[in-house]
């Protein structure tokens, strides 16, 4: 195989007892995305508009690029955009241009559909010279002391699980929520993969806040090794007392867990900003040693980057 020509091989979209082999294969690349996949494979669960583009030589799998179109708000308006996601190359096959090959066929079918494309990465390099652009992210952290009020907000409800119930009010809350740019547009089938994968990892917690036994916010929050990530606050923009409960509540858990930072991964200018500043919180840049990936994204064909420069991708909906 060392005479590997990818324009030899074939490209297709895997079914049936090839796609149950391309997520084996996909787990031994990816170890940290197990439980998604083996949901896959275990229920045959759909992976939102995941679709795999897999190369194979003979009837060899050598690689995968997948495409997820979705939909994001930029400049008030939803836009269509294009996920990249599981760029895989068998270990015996790298570094013979295999991934850059299905990469271009990829982009070539995004092209088509005339969207951006965005991919999250520890390897921005390799991405440079497909047209990809990195777009700086802005984290942010505070201590989990700062959110000691001393009036002690009523606490918010922490939950590992979450049923059809909590979906339809997190989705009303979502939809309240400012549509600021790189906001996702979640429709029902899209709040179906998001169950999928936070109820995958054990480290996902839902801080969920309630008046009169109705939901009125909710903020999902990640345990990390040395810190606690609030990566989505949803609720009204000008109920006060729900952003200070969500705070007060997250700060009691980092407590618990022994986090003494919290990160937070919401965009600039989130309404939540303005309630913490009055309360005499500051947030600082986020602390270094999180495992952060670099945001790129790749206009459509003939087009700058523009508004896409600014866009501020929730890591509450990393794919």
């Amino acid at each position: 195989m060392n005479d590997l020509d990818p324009s030899e091989c074939r490209i297709r979209t895997p079914e049936h007892a090839e796609r149950i082999a391309l997520y084996e294969f996909l787990i031994g690349v990816f170890p940290v995305d197990r439980p998604v996949f083996r949901e896959m494979v275990e229920r045959g669960r759909r992976f939102y508009t995941w679709t795999p583009y897999a190369l194979y030589h003979g009837g060899e799998l050598v690689a995968n690029v997948s495409l997820m179109p979705m939909q994001i708000w930029l400049n008030g308006q939803p836009r269509p955009i294009v996920g990249i996601a599981s760029v895989a190359t068998r270990e015996r096959f790298r570094r013979r241009g295999v991934a850059r090959h299905l990469l271009r066929h990829a982009l070539g079918i995004v092209d088509e559909r005339r969207a951006p494309a965005v991919l999250f990465t520890e390897l921005p390099a390799v991405y440079e010279g497909l047209g990809f652009e990195t777009i700086p992210q802005t984290y942010r952290a505070a201590s989990a002391r700062a959110f000691d009020w001393g009036d002690r907000p009523e606490p918010c409800e922490l939950v590992g699980t979450f049923g059809a119930e909590h979906l339809g009010a997190m989705a009303r809350l979502y939809d309240r929520t400012p549509n600021y740019d790189g906001k996702v547009v979640r429709d029902a089938e899209y709040w179906q993969l998001y169950e999928m994968l936070f109820h995958a990892y054990a480290r996902f917690k839902l801080l969920v806040c309630r008046r009169a036994g109705r939901m009125v916010g909710y903020a999902r929050v990640e345990e990390e090794a040395d810190r606690l990530l609030v990566s989505e606050l949803c609720g009204e923009p000008s109920d006060v007392e729900v952003v200070e409960r969500l705070l007060a509540s997250a700060a009691a858990y980092a407590r618990r867990i022994e986090r003494d930072v919290i990160s937070f991964a919401m965009p600039p200018g989130h309404f939540a900003e303005s309630i913490v500043r009055a309360r005499g919180v500051a947030f600082g840049p986020e602390p270094p040693g999180a495992p952060r990936e670099s945001v790129m994204v790749r206009p459509a064909a003939g087009q700058p980057l523009g508004p896409l420069a600014r866009v501020s991708w929730p890591l509450a909906d990393k794919f």
